[in-house]
C-alpha cells in the first residue's frame, strides 16, 4: 500500500509541471482573389482570429505584431494522477473585419509531447481533443479522441463567431516512480483557413 502512495505521489509532482507547457500556436492559410473597381476609396481588412484560454481567460491574437505565430499557454483544471485525466481549451474567434461573408475553418494538429532533460515522462502522457459549441463542453470527459494525422478540423467559423478546441490530458497507471521530477513539454498548432468568400462558391 505505501508503494502506491509513493507512486501516485510521484506522478502529481512530475505531471504539474506539463500543465503550465501546453501551448497552442497558429498560422493562417489565405485564399486570393482579384476584382477590377471603379475609381474611389480603397480600404484594407485584417484577417484577425483571436485565441483564448478556457481556464484562464488569457487572450492573444493569433499572429503577432512582427507577423510571428503567438504562443497560448493553457492550464487544464483539477489535479492529474494516475488513470486521471485533466481538462482545458481554447476559444478560436473570427475577428476579421473583411466585408461581406468570410467564413474559416480551425485546425488542431497533432500534440506534440517532448521530455525535457533527458526524462522519460512524455511516454507516460497523452492529449485527446474534441471540437466544442461552448467553452463549458472542456469540462466534461465525454467526446474526446486522438487527434488524427490530418487534424481536428472545426465546424465553419463565420465572421464574428467562435469555436471551441478541448483538450484531455491523461497520464498512465504505469508511470513509475522514475518520472518524479520530470517535465514534458506539450505542443501543438492552430492553422486558421479562409474559405470561399462568396455564397455562390469559388
Amino acid at each position: 500500500m505505501r508503494t502506491k502512495r509513493r507512486l501516485q505521489a510521484a506522478a502529481l509532482t512530475a505531471v504539474a509541471v506539463v500543465l503550465g507547457l501546453f501551448t497552442v500556436q497558429g498560422t493562417y492559410a489565405l485564399w486570393s482573389a482579384a476584382a477590377s473597381a471603379s475609381p474611389g476609396t480603397i480600404t484594407s481588412a485584417s484577417f484577425d482570429t483571436a485565441l483564448t484560454a478556457v481556464n484562464t481567460g488569457q487572450t492573444t491574437t493569433m499572429t503577432l505584431a512582427d507577423g510571428s505565430a503567438a504562443t497560448l499557454t493553457l492550464s487544464p483544471a483539477g489535479t492529474l494522477g494516475p488513470g486521471t485525466s485533466v481538462y482545458g481549451g481554447v476559444v478560436v474567434t473570427n475577428n476579421t473585419n473583411a466585408g461581406g461573408q468570410f467564413n474559416t475553418a480551425i485546425t488542431a494538429g497533432q500534440p506534440t509531447i517532448a521530455n525535457v532533460s533527458g526524462g522519460t515522462l512524455a511516454s507516460y502522457v497523452s492529449v485527446n481533443a474534441k471540437s466544442a459549441a461552448s467553452s463549458a463542453e472542456c469540462s466534461t470527459a465525454t467526446g474526446f479522441a486522438s487527434i488524427s494525422t490530418a487534424g481536428l478540423v472545426s465546424p465553419t467559423v463565420a465572421k464574428g463567431g467562435s469555436t471551441v478546441f478541448c483538450f484531455q490530458v491523461s497520464l498512465s497507471t504505469s508511470a513509475p516512480s522514475t518520472v518524479k521530477g520530470q517535465a514534458v513539454n506539450i505542443s501543438l498548432q492552430l492553422t486558421a483557413r479562409q474559405l470561399c468568400g462568396v455564397p455562390s462558391g469559388c
